[in-house]
C-alpha cells in the first residue's frame, strides 16, 4: 500500500473527524518515513497510535521527531537508556516478533520507545529556544518562541510520495485522543498542493539540521547534560491509556443493519451456528461482534479463532483493533511462535484463577487440530466459558482437521461463503453437527445489490461474466473417455478397500488434470487477451501447474508484462523489497500498474485482498463451487476508480458421442453440476440474459447429444 491508496481528506478536526483511525493510522502504515515537528512529545502517544507504528516498522521505516525540551522523567530515562546500548543486540529489550509489536507498545510503551530507539526506528532531538544574544531561553520564556507552535507531520512512502499535514495537533496521546485539535493535510503529487508540501519539508529540515537562528536542535542526551530538559507531568491520565489494553469493548466498529442480524441469530440460536456471508461483506466483523457479546455476558472466556493461514491471523488481529475488543492477552498460537504453547497454557490459568478476563488465541487450521493445542484446552482451560471462531469453516472439515472440534467449546461460530465441501458429505455433516446449522446468509446477489451505507455504493462491484466454452481435442477425449471407463468400474463396485480407493481417487484427479490443461483453452485465452488489447491492466489469469509455464509464455509474446503469484512468494519482510514481504511488493506493483497481469497458481483464492483487481481468467478449474466464489471475490470487491469487473470463466464442453449409457448419465451429471455454477453466476452479471442464453445453448447442445 501506498499514501495514493489511501482516501485523505484536505482538512481534519478531531470534533468530527476520527482523526485516528481515519488519518494517522492508514497513513503510518503507508509511509517509510515520519518526520515530527511537534511542541510536545510524550510516549503515550506511541501506545495511542500502535496499529500505525506496527506498520510504518513493518514496512522497514523509521520516525523523527523534534519536541520542546519538556518530557516526562520515564521517557528522558528511556531516550537516555536507548543511547547507551544503541548498536548491541537489544531486541531482547522488547519482543522479537514484529506481529507482536502492537501489544507492547500498548502494554509498555516507555520499554517500547527504548527499544525502538535503540533499533534505529526512532531519532528524538529536541528544540531549545534562544535569546537574541544567543544564550538559552528558560522553558516558560520559551513557550511564546514560534517553534513551539509550529506542528508540521510529513510521511513518505517507498514510491516517494509525500503527505504533510500542520495545526494544532502534538505528538501526544491527550491531542490524539483528548483534545480538540484540526490540521490541514497536503500531497506532493496534486500540483496545487506541491508548493505547501516542499515548505513544510524545508521547514522540518532546517529545524532538523539545526540551522534554525533562534533555535537549537539537539538530541537528548546533550541536552540533559545541558541541563536543559524540564520534567513534564503525564499528559494522559493513566487509566486513559490502561483502557487499551484490557476490558470490554471500546467505541470502534459499528455493525451494519444485516451485521446486526447475523449476531442476532447467532444468539436466537444459541451462540451457535454459521454465517454463510460472501466475501467483502462483513462478516470478520459480524463475528467480533459475537465475541463482544461473549465477552460481555461473561466474566472468564477463552476465544479461540481459527483461520486457514498465518497472514490471515494477522489480518483477525488488525481487524480486532480496528472493532475495539479488549483483552488481557492474544496469543499467536502457531509456527510462527515458538512459545506459544507456554503462553497459551499460562493465560488459561491465569484465566481460570480469575486474574484475566478475556484470552484470545489465534491460530491457524493446521494447528487447531494438533494435540498441543487440544490438550492445552482440555488441561487449563476448566472453569471458564469458550469461544471458537472458525474463519472459513469449510477448511475444517477435513478429516485431520475435524480431530479440533471439541465438545468443550461452549460457543461456536463458522464463517464461510461456502459452507459445504464439495464431494464431501462426511466433512460437510461434520461441521454443521459440531457448529450447528447456517444462521444466517448474505449471498453474491445481496453484495451486488444492497447498498453499503458507509460509502452510498453496493458492497461489491458489479460484474459482466463472459462464460468461453471449448471442446477436447480427440487425443484428450480418447484418454479421457478410457479414465472414465476406469473411473466407473471402480465406483460401481462393492465396498473398496484403502488401494481400490486411492486408486480410484488418483484416476479422478488424472481425469480432471485432462480438462485443466486442454489444449483449446489456451485459444480462448489468445482471444480473451487480443479483445482486451495491450492496455490490459488489473487482470488476474488463474491458471493450474501444468499451464503456468505456457500461460505466461502466451502473455509474454504480447508484450504485455505478468508476473507469476504462487505459494512461492514470501511473507516475511525483506530489505530487498523495501521493507515488505516479495508477496506485498508484487501486489503494490500490481495496484500500480506496473504488472499488468498476476499469473496466479493455488494462491490468490482464500484470504489475500487484491482489491484494484477488475479482470479474471478462470483457465483451470476444480469445478468445486467454492473455488469460484473465492476467485471471483478477488475482482469485485470495491477500489477506488473501480466501476465494475469482467469474469471470463473458459470450461470444457465433454463430448457423449459413443460413449455408453451409464457413462453418458455420469457425465452429465458431472456437467451439470457445472453449468449450474455457471447459471448462478450469470444470473447475477451486468449481462445476465447475454451469459445466460450462452450457458442455455451449451446445455440445450449437450442434452441433445446425449439422447
Amino acid at each position: 500500500m501506498s499514501l495514493r491508496d489511501i482516501s485523505v481528506k484536505k482538512a481534519y478536526s478531531s470534533d468530527l473527524d476520527d482523526v485516528l483511525e481515519d488519518f494517522y493510522i492508514p497513513a503510518l502504515g503507508a509511509s517509510l518515513e515520519y518526520s515530527r515537528l511537534a511542541g510536545f512529545f510524550s510516549s503515550a502517544s506511541l501506545a495511542i497510535a500502535a496499529r500505525g507504528i506496527v506498520g510504518l516498522v513493518a514496512n522497514g521505516g523509521r520516525l523523527r521527531l523534534i519536541a520542546s525540551p519538556r518530557l516526562r522523567r520515564e521517557d528522558v530515562d528511556a531516550i537516555l537508556r536507548s543511547h547507551e546500548v544503541r548498536g548491541e543486540r537489544v531486541e531482547a529489550v522488547m519482543v522479537r516478533e514484529l506481529d507482536r509489536l502492537a501489544e507492547q507498545l500498548i502494554g509498555d510503551h516507555v520499554q517500547a520507545l527504548a527499544w525502538m530507539i535503540a533499533n534505529g526506528r526512532l531519532e528524538i532531538k529536541v528544540a531549545i529556544a534562544r535569546d537574541p544574544h544567543g544564550g538559552f531561553l528558560s522553558y516558560p520564556e520559551a513557550l511564546s518562541n514560534a517553534v513551539f507552535h509550529q506542528k508540521v507531520g510529513i510521511l513518505r512512502d517507498s514510491e516517494g510520495d509525500v503527505i504533510t499535514f500542520s495545526g494544532s495537533l502534538n505528538e501526544t496521546a491527550s491531542a490524539w485522543q483528548g483534545n480538540i485539535e484540526e490540521f490541514k493535510v497536503f500531497r506532493s503529487w496534486q500540483r496545487s498542493e506541491a508548493s505547501y508540501v516542499e515548505a513544510d519539508v524545508g521547514k522540518f529540515e532546517r529545524f532538523w539540521n539545526n540551522r534554525s537562528q533562534s533555535v537549537s536542535v539537539m538530541d537528548v542526551p546533550s541536552a540533559v547534560k545541558e541541563r536543559l530538559i524540564e520534567m513534564a507531568p503525564h499528559d494522559f491520565p493513566a487509566s486513559s491509556v490502561a483502557r487499551w489494553q484490557t476490558g470490554s469493548r471500546t467505541a470502534g466498529i459499528q455493525l451494519f443493519e444485516h451485521q446486526q442480524e447475523a449476531l442476532r441469530s447467532w444468539v436466537e440460536a444459541g451462540m451457535k451456528g454459521v454465517f454463510e456471508m460472501a466475501t467483502g461483506t462483513g462478516k470478520t466483523f459480524a463475528a467480533l461482534g459475537c465475541l463482544d457479546r461473549v465477552a460481555t455476558l461473561n466474566a472468564q472466556v477463552a476465544a479461540v479463532i481459527a483461520c486457514p493461514y498465518q497472514h490471515l491471523s494477522q489480518q483477525w488481529v488488525r481487524e480486532l483493533g480496528k472493532f475495539g475488543i479488549r483483552y488481557d492477552q492474544l496469543i499467536i498460537a502457531d509456527s510462527s511462535n515458538r512459545g506459544w504453547k507456554h503462553e497459551f497454557a499460562d493465560a488459561l490459568m491465569d484465566l481460570s484463577l480469575g486474574h484475566k478476563s478475556i484470552v484470545i488465541a489465534m491460530t491457524t487450521h493446521s494447528t487447531f487440530p494438533s494435540k498441543a493445542f487440544r490438550g492445552i484446552l482440555q488441561d487449563h482451560a476448566t472453569d471458564v466459558r469458550k469461544l471458537l471462531i472458525a474463519d472459513e469453516v469449510h477448511g475444517l472439515g477435513a478429516t485431520k482437521a475435524r480431530e479440533g472440534f471439541l465438545d468443550l467449546y461452549d460457543f461456536r461460530l463458522g464463517l464461510s461463503a461456502t459452507p459445504r465441501r464439495w464431494f464431501d458429505e462426511l466433512g460437510t455433516a461434520a461441521i454443521f453437527d459440531h457448529f450447528g446449522p447456517t444462521v444466517y446468509q448474505f449471498t453474491l446477489e445481496d453484495a451486488i445489490t444492497s447498498i453499503n451505507p458507509a460509502t452510498g455504493q453496493t458492497y461489491l462491484a458489479p460484474y459482466r461474466y463472459e462464460p468461453r466454452f471449448v471442446a477436447l481435442t480427440d487425443e484428450e477425449l480418447d484418454d479421457y473417455l478410457a479414465k472414465t471407463r476406469a473411473i466407473a468400474r471402480l465406483a460401481g463396485g462393492a465396498k473398496k478397500d484403502e488401494q481400490e480407493d486411492e486408486l480410484l481417487q488418483n484416476l479422478l484427479f488424472r481425469r480432471a488434470d485432462i480438462v485443466k490443461a486442454a489444449a483449446r483453452k489456451y485459444h480462448a485465452l489468445e482471444e480473451i487477451l487480443d479483445l482486451e488489447g495491450a492496455s490490459i491492466k488489473w487482470t488476474i489469469v488463474y491458471c493450474s501447474p501444468q499451464q503456468i509455464d505456457r500461460v505466461m509464455s502466451i502473455i509474454g509474446r504480447r508484450g504485455i508484462v505478468c508476473h507469476r503469484f504462487t505459494m512461492e512468494e514470501g511473507t516475511a519482510p525483506e530489505r530487498s523489497y523495501g521493507g515488505v514481504s516479495e508477496r506485498d511488493f508484487l501486489l503494490r506493483r500490481f495496484a500500480e500498474g506496473d504488472y499488468q497481469i498476476l499469473v496466479a497458481m493455488r494462491c490468490l483464492d482464500e484470504g489475500v485482498d487484491v482489491p484494484p483487481a477488475r479482470t479474471a481468467v478462470l483457465m483451470a478449474s476444480s469445478g468445486n463451487p467454492r473455488e469460484h466464489i473465492q476467485r471471483i471475490g478477488r475482482v469485485i470487491r470495491r477500489y477506488p476508480g473501480k466501476t465494475e469487473a469482467t469474469i471470463y470463466d473458459i470450461l470444457v464442453t465433454p463430448s457423449l458421442q459413443g460413449m455408453p449409457t451409464q457413462l453418458r448419465e455420469m457425465e452429465w451429471r458431472i456437467f451439470q453440476k457445472e453449468l449450474e455454477r455457471c447459471e448462478e453466476i450469470a444470473a447475477t452479471g451486468m449481462n445476465s440474459a447475454e451469459a445466460l442464453a450462452s450457458v442455455y445453448a451449451v446445455k440445450e447442445g449437450f442434452m441433445e447429444a446425449g439422447k
